[in-house]
């Protein structure tokens, strides 16, 4: 009877006691893969933890935790990996557990990454036997296996925004069972599925020396209170760290932490509760050992190389930049001077001409008022002006040398007008011409680069449009034109008319003294 009372015993405690079963840590920000898979290798360094922690000092058969974990990362930081090991002992019950962790971290953007984690491993389950006190030494053991072990898995995941980190991992993600005993009753151990939710934001300062990091983490699991840390973490990169904790229904952590070396870290927390049985639970004790594999100092230097790369072709590229801004400039300016330079020319060339034909006009005035006089009604010298007129009209035509080109909006030139430019004389064409000798150019475009000048000449040649180079030696411009004339009012009638209606593009007047 008192077997079997035992035995029930035993079997309600470990089927309806529920707690969180997950090792609880107070220096857990350094070794974030033990939660989360997904966090290992984001340090970018290869490490070894040691830590051991007491928790309820005041209490006998309190929880003792001790673990080992190593973390680093390969193929240029994408992947992550992490071996962790623990021993957790409460009385009479103890548990060994051993997980290797897998993570992959992908780049999104500049600033976003993305990581994965996958965690296995194996959790044996022991009961000391020899700590259970019982009046007749032959109960239960005889029943009770020592120890049984089981297959386990975690998941996890990671988002990292700049400096903000969030995380999600479901550590016991399986939750198997272990059993102990069948006959006369079940006595097993349930593992229960776990959720874990963290946040952290680091505040850098002092290029990176300086670190202030608000954290705060969600542990839940199936039928247990949801327990919250939320704390402050200031990191002195060179010297050590210190910070504080409150974690609900449990009490306040202090941390402190000191680099013995550029390898060496050595961290320590306390914790005493809060709760209603504070007094008798008493205080809490974890220690943390790191070693850095590698040195402080070379990480520092490349990242500091790293950044002063970045920093030099952020620099090149403002210079290549700013160069293209001011040669765009340059350029445009010198066309703009170009281009009223030639108006200019081409003013002073049209006030030229004008007032020769007003002083020929003036001077003709007297010779058509005699004219007038000489004959009634006009009619005499009227014969006689256009008696004139049709002998230059013949003479012109009759000159297959002349370049002169009747203007088609004249009504009184009587020509119906040209139609194609073929209809000027052949020595006006751009093959035909000197490059560069003085006289006024029909120009299709004007270039700094020869190269652009030699395109245009070369797709008006397929379009069957004679084109020629020259490069004016004042301001090394390259001009493509199609015409040369002898005077200004040719040149201009055939920009204006767009060389009698065969060219759609715009012209200009290229001016060479």
């Amino acid at each position: 009877m008192k077997k079997l009372i035992l035995l029930l015993g035993l079997g309600l405690m470990a089927t309806y006691t529920q707690a969180q079963q997950i090792p609880l840590y107070s220096n857990y920000f350094f070794t974030p893969y033990i939660y989360n898979p997904a966090l290992s290798g984001t340090g970018g360094v290869t490490e070894a933890t040691i830590l051991h922690r007491r928790q309820w000092s005041g209490i006998q058969g309190s929880p003792e935790t001790s673990a080992l974990a190593v973390n680093g990362a390969m193929n240029d930081g994408s992947v992550g990996w992490s071996v962790y090991g623990f021993s957790d002992k409460t009385d009479i019950l103890s548990r060994l557990g051993v997980y290797g962790n897998y993570a992959y971290h992908v780049q999104l953007t500049k600033d976003i990454s993305l990581s994965g984690g996958l965690g296995a491993g194996y959790i044996n389950q022991t009961i000391d036997q020899s700590g259970v006190r019982a009046r007749d030494a032959g109960d239960v053991f005889t029943v009770v296996a020592p120890n049984r072990g089981t297959f386990d898995m975690n998941l996890g995941l990671s988002l990292m925004v700049r400096d903000f980190t969030l995380g999600f991992a479901a550590p016991q993600i399986f939750s198997e069972s272990i059993v102990y005993a069948t006959n006369p009753s079940d006595i097993n151990y349930n593992l229960i599925r776990h959720y874990v939710v963290s946040a952290q934001y680091d505040f850098k300062f002092a290029g990176d020396k300086q670190i202030l990091s608000p954290m705060a983490m969600v542990r839940a699991a199936e039928g247990v209170p949801v327990q919250i840390d939320a704390g402050l973490l200031y990191n002195m990169v060179e010297y050590g760290y210190v910070g504080a904790m409150y974690r609900s229904s449990y009490g306040v952590t202090a941390n402190i932490g000191l680099n013995l070396s550029e390898q060496l870290t050595l961290g320590y927390a306390y914790d005493f509760s809060t709760n209603t049985y504070a007094s008798s639970f008493g205080t809490s004790h974890e220690f943390m050992l790191t070693y850095r594999f590698g040195s402080n100092k070379e990480n520092e230097r490349l990242e500091n190389e790293v950044k002063r790369i970045k920093h030099d072709l952020r620099r090149q590229r403002d210079e290549t930049e700013e160069t293209i801004d001011e040669k765009i400039k340059e350029f445009k300016d010198n066309y703009k001077d170009e281009l009223a330079k030639s108006l200019e020319e081409e003013k002073k060339k049209m006030e030229a001409e004008l007032e020769r034909m007003r002083q020929d006009a003036q001077n003709n005035a007297p010779n058509n008022q005699t004219n007038n006089g000489g004959n009634q009604g006009g009619n005499q010298g009227g014969n006689t002006m256009r008696d004139l007129q049709n002998q230059r009209d013949q003479n012109m035509n009759n000159n297959p040398n002349n370049n002169y080109q009747p203007d088609n909006n004249n009504p009184n030139t009587g020509n119906t007008g040209n139609t194609n430019p073929q209809d000027y004389a052949p020595e006006n064409r751009a093959s035909n011409v000197s490059p560069g000798s003085p006289g006024y150019y029909v120009t299709a475009g004007v270039f700094g680069e020869q190269g652009n000048a030699t395109r245009l000449k070369n797709r008006l040649n397929s379009q069957g449009i004679d084109a020629q180079i020259f490069q004016d030696p004042s301001n090394n411009f390259f001009y493509v034109y199609l015409y040369k004339f002898t005077n200004y009012q040719q040149a201009d009638q055939a920009k204006s008319s767009r060389l009698n209606g065969s060219y759609t593009g715009d012209l200009w007047i290229k001016i060479v003294k």
